[in-house]
């Protein structure tokens, strides 16, 4: 919980006690007694769970309860003291009503069989919530988790890509660049941060999430493509000889595979002005036979 306007904070489960709050809650809603004396019940039941002292410094009892009656709509008139939440919500309801509490809630949920390696199969069957799909009805739960049914079934029925969408039914109109929006009125109150305005997205796959990505992609496979039916073309019609790349290492590693000759070490090499082709005699041989000197051993064997 934060508050918007002295931005004083601390998490939920420091001053309440969650798990006791939600047994408690269900076995009131469970008794299902009246509305006044359930609210009763829940007040008690947020006094037993609250912690004063580990909340934040300006965060009353009674701010807590209005916070309660905020969300569940416990009191009566509760949708004239808080703004309705409801379609009719109006201007009014959402900015004048609401925006007045200065406390805000940051609700951060996480499903127990969202991974693969704790999937429960036998929670997922407990979801209630159907999901109508080319392949028939499925849970909500097993469609948006584990293994991707999801992204399993749309591949399955995808009658063409964002690209190919763009490229037969034209493009919606894009205010980029510069380019001017037709307003009534250019007013407005929102504030944007330029640290988060100038980050970078950090993608961890190289799926392309835009039109231009899959143009992109695309254009680099069919190069890719053409570049390997061209080295194919040049190889067997053209009988050009394909370049061969072969690594012979670093510098280094050439002068550990060459013999040692500690007596020649630091000395210049002298190469001998070559005649004909390539020979003392011009005729592919040597006319002197010189006798090599065995190679002396190399150092460590």
């Amino acid at each position: 919980m934060i508050n918007k306007e002295t931005k004083e904070w601390a998490p939920v489960p420091r001053f309440l006690d969650a798990q006791q709050l939600t047994k408690d809650v269900t076995a009131i809603t469970d008794a299902a007694r009246g509305k006044n004396f359930s609210n009763f019940m829940m007040a008690m039941a947020l006094l037993k769970s609250y912690k004063p002292f580990e909340g934040p410094k300006g965060l009353k009892l009674w701010d807590l309860f209005r916070k309660f009656d905020k969300t569940w709509a416990l009191t009566k008139g509760a949708s004239n003291k808080y703004g309705k939440t409801s379609p009719e919500r109006t201007y009014e309801d959402a900015i004048q009503r609401r925006a007045q509490d200065p406390w805000n809630f940051l609700f951060i949920a996480g499903m127990w069989f969202q991974d693969l390696f704790n999937y429960d199969f036998r929670r997922t069957e407990m979801c209630i919530i159907p999901y109508g799909t080319q392949q028939g009805e499925i849970s909500f739960c097993a469609y948006n988790t584990g293994v991707g049914w999801r992204q399993i079934i749309e591949n399955m029925h995808k009658n063409a890509t964002v690209a190919e969408w763009y490229k037969n039914h034209g493009k919606h109109e894009i205010y980029a660049k510069g380019k001017n929006v037709n307003l009534n009125t250019y007013e407005h109150s929102l504030v944007i941060d330029a640290e988060d305005a100038a980050r970078v997205r950090h993608l961890e796959h190289d799926i392309p999430l835009t039109a231009a990505e899959e143009n992109r992609l695309r254009r680099k496979k069919a190069l890719e493509e053409q570049a390997k039916v061209r080295a194919i073309y040049e190889e067997l019609v053209l009988k050009k000889p394909q370049p061969a790349v072969v690594q012979i290492g670093s510098v280094s590693d050439i002068a550990k595979a060459i013999p040692a000759n500690f007596t020649n070490a630091n000395k210049p090499v002298s190469i001998a002005p070559a005649n004909g082709n390539g020979h003392s005699n011009g005729h592919g041989a040597s006319s002197e036979k010189k006798t090599e000197p065995a190679a002396e051993a190399v150092a460590g064997d």
